[in-house]
């Protein structure tokens, strides 16, 4: 299910750091855990397995969305300019869950704090974006960084423009990778070839804008990742896959914040 939180800062003027998408990840761990904390627990620890290296949490977020806000680079932040921000989270669970989830967050404090800033949200209002898929093509466009790499000679991650002709087959491999991962949950023993996915770049009237994301900022598991956002692709293939595409995310570190799509 994928739903859209509104959000209300506390204090008059809210500053949120630039690198806060891990701090948003924490967030909703806490809250999974609040009320279940062996599911909240599987999520962080381990997830869904598709090989003894790769594992997926089947989850994932938007960039704040914030009309208005204005970048202060010296304070290392965004200030928020409107009475409410916005958020769209996904998770890949059964639809059963949905009344459930929102409850969850539901008035929830969110705290986004680092060793300068704290901003502090209350969420007003969550609401459920239903998904009818109809059709076997999807016109989708990015609503966080989307992360796609691949090795170089010196096994170094090479992150990919979408116009990179390795970007589409490599977006589809990942995809199917975590089809695998939950193929008992979705109820289906049917194991998808990459000829089923056609991923197509949808150029635009301006170019795909590249972000250094920091993740776990100031601790030693600090790493940055480059994505790319604000542009449209289509994706054709089984509704299945269409469907965790949507909810699960699309490419690397969907749990961090990056891969969350919306339909267009």
């Amino acid at each position: 299910m994928q739903f859209r939180l509104t959000l209300r800062p506390i204090a008059p003027q809210t500053l949120v750091p630039f690198n806060y998408a891990y701090r948003l990840s924490a967030f909703i761990y806490s809250v999974l855990a609040d009320a279940d904390a062996q599911y909240a627990q599987f999520l962080h620890n381990q997830g869904y397995e598709y090989s003894s290296t790769r594992r997926f949490k089947l989850f994932t977020f938007s960039d704040l969305i914030m009309p208005q806000a204005r970048v202060d680079a010296r304070a290392g932040g965004l200030w928020v300019n409107s009475p409410t921000i916005e958020w769209v989270v996904s998770f890949y669970v059964d639809q059963a869950a949905q009344h459930f989830i929102m409850g969850l967050f539901q008035d929830q404090k969110c705290v986004i704090a680092s060793p300068c800033h704290r901003a502090e949200f209350i969420v007003e209002r969550v609401e459920a974006l239903p998904l009818n898929l109809t059709e076997n093509t999807l016109h989708l466009r990015t609503l966080s960084p989307v992360v796609i790499a691949q090795k170089d000679e010196r096994g170094m991650d090479q992150y990919l423009h979408p116009a990179d002709e390795a970007f589409g087959p490599l977006l589809v491999s990942n995809l199917l990778a975590k089809w695998k991962s939950v193929l008992v949950l979705a109820g289906s023993d049917e194991d998808f070839t990459e000829d089923s996915l056609k991923f197509r770049f949808i150029q635009g009237r301006t170019e795909p804008k590249s972000r250094l994301v920091t993740i776990k900022e100031n601790s030693r598991e600090e790493t940055k990742v480059r994505g790319y956002h604000g542009f449209s692709f289509e994706l054709s293939g089984p509704k299945e896959i269409l469907e965790l595409a949507v909810l699960a995310g699309m490419g690397r570190y969907n749990a961090e914040g990056f891969g969350c799509v919306g339909i267009s």
